[in-house]
């Protein structure tokens, strides 16, 4: 109870270590004495551990316990004893393969640890034991146990290592025997390896080895800390992973042998594998004990210089001349021995072919770079004895009864006869599916699609598969004539047929009833009922299946066909007329002039003016039946909108249209009337417009027609901006906008009517130019010009920037002035608050976004007049507010 509340505590604290670092273990014994009842061994434990350090990789630990149980039973003989490490080994993998270009890096540590344990005489001996915790949860032949909603609170599969101390009912001076190759091995993913797994008995007792399954269990143990005490057996074993089991650990390419203990064969893929060995001691042939040895193989994917690899075997048995396979490592020699005296020399693995002389059994070698260090080698066998030919028969499909396979195949090759038939029939839900009897019969549980595969074996080895796909039903399939209809004074032909996969399926057919029809058991009767009649044929299969279908044949004495009624269209318009016939049969149409237009149940045509009648007949062998309908065509309306036109900005115009009865135009936002056939347009921007027609004569087909209004854009009329100019000195004018020009007043102006002017008037005037385009429209702009005397740069002495629009920017007058260079501010510490270079631009009285302080503040300025002389000014200025 104390250990386990002590663990619990480590567990909450998050203090517990999965012991994954330990791959494996054995315990054995060896008798050391008696003396009087009381009998001493000693046993000893290995703990085989990764290399590996750090992080929650817990090292082997220093000391461990080992429980003892009485096999009487199970129950504790004794406390746990607490047996410290007595030595730890390192093993590393030895001599490596050069040619391996990727080599591992394998490594364990081995702890041993020895105890001497005295035990009384007893019937039937002891259990000495020890459990650590955890597996490594990536082991690829076990199923992972952890809880994965609380992965510590149950830690998965563990380990138990025990050995057995003898009874009366053994030998008790026996000792147990022991596993002595304790070596790091490279075992190769799906590759051949060689793994000794021997033992050694001091006793010289036989041993015979096997695969056998592991054992789990084992408690979580705080990092650093001693493992537990081991529980009482009996112990359950790990569970694992299909396909493996404890029998079959590495699967199915690998086996043990059992008077070696050497492991040999394919290993399997990439991974971590539980192993376990039972060496089974015997002596005279007597079973006295299991010895177990419990290891994590890993198995890695090794990448070499140079493989040589092609099939094992070729025994298709096609003929003397056979293809060879080079699945080698590329771009190296390849040198072939076929096994009859020729070889062959290339540098390409290209399939080849070799024709032999004579029939017999070739051992096929290839050398793969045979000259260097890395070179690898691969034999074959083929097999020459043409000609062995699979073929295959089957009779009876239904599943009610049996089906009866027959063997066809045969074999040219001499003295080489088929030895073994094997025949899978394809159900994938039985493991009974399958016959070694050469003409089988079997019986399938149902119907459905199977695919039988036959295998056949000769004498020599030649070894070949056929294979079929049957189609097994419980009613043979059976197809007839459709229902149909059928004149009165007329016979019909009917039609069944049974086929399988496009065979037909022989049997036998029988139609009732026996009311006028001829040839009633055969698949193609004649029928001439008068009155509506349902025919069944029965057809039955050689095995006695049967199916049944019925065939009802409408008897018709006329034909009813309606089309549409007569109607009016619009001329030129395509038209689809419908019938509608009282059944199947042909339908035939014809114009008035009993020509045939079309067939069909759709007749698609564009009639012409001014009508059209069409004719629609049914035919079904002597009986008929027809209608007729009538076209009128009507023209169209003819939409007329207007002649595209062109408008100014702002302008309104009249849009009219003609041509129908009722009109509608689009867009309507900028329409005045958009319903009628005359409205007012205020387009702003250029517009197509259109107008849909609709008339009352007949043809109720819209029309449209569209009317292009352009609009002018608003006329850019420009005559410069506002300035100041010389007094007493000619002043040139520019206006920019269009192609004609008119100023106001004529004051002062050489010419009013060009885009630039020259005034001689002296005093303060305001222009007006109106601007005209290329289509008439026209604008209107202003420039005000004030004189002053210069050329000069006037700077006021003051300034308010209080927002009242009076006297709020402070800024140089230029007078013929052509060019600003400069005009800066500055406060009366020399710190610059204002600077710009552009044409009558000034400062607003803000400093860094925040008003400037009232005060006086010094200013210059700098410019070019239009002797291309420069001015410069300076000043001060009273900012007030």
């Amino acid at each position: 109870m104390k250990r386990t509340l002590l663990l619990l505590i480590i567990l909450s604290l998050g203090y517990a270590t999965h012991a994954s670092h330990i791959i494996g273990g054995e315990m054995s014994y060896k008798y050391i004495s008696r003396d009087g009842d009381n009998l001493t061994y000693q046993v000893t434990l290995k703990l085989f551990r990764i290399c590996q350090s750090g992080g929650n990789i817990a090292e082997l630990p220093e000391a461990v316990y080992f429980t003892l149980f009485s096999k009487a039973d199970n129950g504790a003989y004794g406390a746990p004893i607490r047996v410290p490490r007595a030595s730890k080994e390192q093993r590393d993998l030895g001599k490596v393969d050069p040619c391996i270009v990727n080599p591992p890096n394998i490594c364990f540590q081995i702890g041993i640890y020895v105890q001497n344990i005295t035990v009384p005489v007893s019937s039937m001996g002891y259990t000495v034991s020890f459990q650590s915790c955890c597996r490594d949860n990536t082991i690829d032949n076990l199923i992972d146990t952890r809880d994965p909603n609380n992965e510590q609170g149950r830690p998965g599969n563990g380990a138990t290592y025990f050995t057995e101390l003898p009874g009366l009912n053994g030998i008790l001076n026996n000792s147990s025997p022991t596993f002595t190759k304790d070596e790091a091995v490279l075992v190769c993913a799906n590759k051949k390896f060689v793994y000794d797994f021997s033992a050694t008995d001091i006793d010289n007792d036989q041993i015979v080895y096997s695969f056998c399954d592991a054992y789990g269990g084992g408690e979580t143990t705080p990092q650093g800390s001693i493992p537990p005490p081991a529980i009482a057996p009996p112990y359950g074993t790990v569970p694992y992973k299909s396909p493996y089991s404890g029998s079959s650990p590495l699967g199915a390419g690998a086996t043990i042998d059992p008077k070696t203990g050497i492991i040999s064969g394919i290993a399997p893929g990439p991974g971590k594998y539980v192993l376990t060995v039972c060496a089974s001691e015997y002596r005279n042939g007597v079973l006295l004990g299991i010895h177990r040895k419990d290891f994590h193989l890993t198995v890695t994917t090794c990448v070499k210089l140079v493989v040589a690899s092609m099939p094992d075997k070729y025994n298709d048995c096609s003929g003397y001349t056979i293809t060879f396979l080079n699945n080698s490592t590329e771009g190296k020699p390849y040198e072939w021995d076929f096994g009859d005296g020729d070889t062959m020399h290339t540098n390409s693995t290209a399939p080849i072919q070799h024709t032999y002389t004579r029939q017999g059994t070739y051992t096929v070698k290839l050398w793969v770079d045979r000259y260097s260090n890395c070179g690898d080698s691969a034999t074959a066998t083929a097999y020459v004895y043409p000609l062995l030919r699979p073929n295959m028969s089957f009779a009876g499909l239904c599943s009610n009864t049996t089906t009866t396979f027959t063997n066809n195949s045969t074999t040219s090759g001499l003295n080489d006869n088929i030895n073994y038939y094997r025949w899978d029939f394809g159900v994938e839900t039985s493991e009974d599916d399958t016959s070694l009897v050469k003409n089988p019969r079997f019986q399938y549980p149902g119907p459905g699609n199977y695919q039988v595969v036959l295998q056949l074996k000769t004498e020599r080895g030649c070894e070949r598969f056929d294979t079929a796909d049957l189609i097994i039903y419980d009613k043979p399939p059976l197809a007839t004539t459709p229902d149909t209809l059928l004149c009165i004074l007329n016979s019909i032909q009917l039609h069944a047929e049974s086929l399988v996969d496009g065979n037909v399926v022989n049997g036998s057919y029988t139609w009732t009833p026996s009311y006028n029809i001829n040839n009633a058991n055969t698949p193609d009767p004649t029928i001439f009922p008068r009155l509506d009649t349902a025919y069944t044929v029965t057809f039955t299969d050689g095995t006695g299946c049967t199916n049944s279908k019925r065939v009802a044949i409408d008897v018709r004495t006329v034909l009813v066909v309606k089309t549409i009624p007569d109607s009016v269209i619009c001329t030129g318009d395509e038209v689809n007329i419908r019938a509608f016939p009282d059944g199947n049969y042909p339908l035939t149409w014809y114009n008035s002039a009993n020509t045939v237009v079309g067939s069909g149940a759709v007749l698609t045509i564009v009639p012409p003016a001014p009508s059209a009648t069409y004719r629609v007949r049914g035919d079904l062998g002597d009986c008929f039946g027809e209608d007729s309908t009538t076209l009128k065509l009507v023209d169209p309306p003819v939409a007329y909108a207007g002649e595209d036109t062109t408008i100014c900005y702002g302008d309104q115009l009249t849009l009219n249209a003609s041509g129908g009865t009722y009109y509608q135009w689009t867009p309507a936002a900028t329409l005045t009337a958009p319903q009628s056939a005359t409205t007012i347009a205020r387009p702003k921007d250029s517009t197509a417009y259109i107008v849909t027609v609709r008339d009352i004569k007949g043809c109720p087909k819209p029309v449209s027609d569209t009317v292009l209004v352009n609009v002018v854009p608003p006329v850019p009329a420009f005559a410069g901006n506002d300035t100041i100019a010389i007094l007493n000195r000619p002043f040139p004018m520019k206006a920019t906008g269009g192609v004609k020009y008119v100023w106001t007043p004529v004051d002062g102006l050489n010419n009013p009517n060009i885009d630039t002017p020259v005034t001689t008037i002296n005093h303060d005037i305001t222009y007006t130019v109106t601007v005209y385009t290329e289509e008439g429209c026209f604008g209107k702009d202003d420039i005000k010009i004030r004189f002053i005397a210069g050329p000069d740069i006037y700077v006021p002495t003051g300034f308010s920037p209080n927002g009242d629009g009076q006297n709020d920017i402070f800024r140089p007058l230029p007078v013929g002035i052509i060019e600003m260079e400069f005009f800066r501010v500055y406060d009366r510490w020399g710190k610059l608050m204002y600077s710009t270079t552009k044409y009558l631009q000034g400062w607003n009285g803000y400093y860094n976004g925040s008003p400037a302080a009232v005060g006086t503040y010094v200013w210059v300025v700098q410019g070019k007049n239009i002797n291309n002389e420069t001015v410069q000014r300076k000043g001060t200025v009273t900012l007030v507010r």
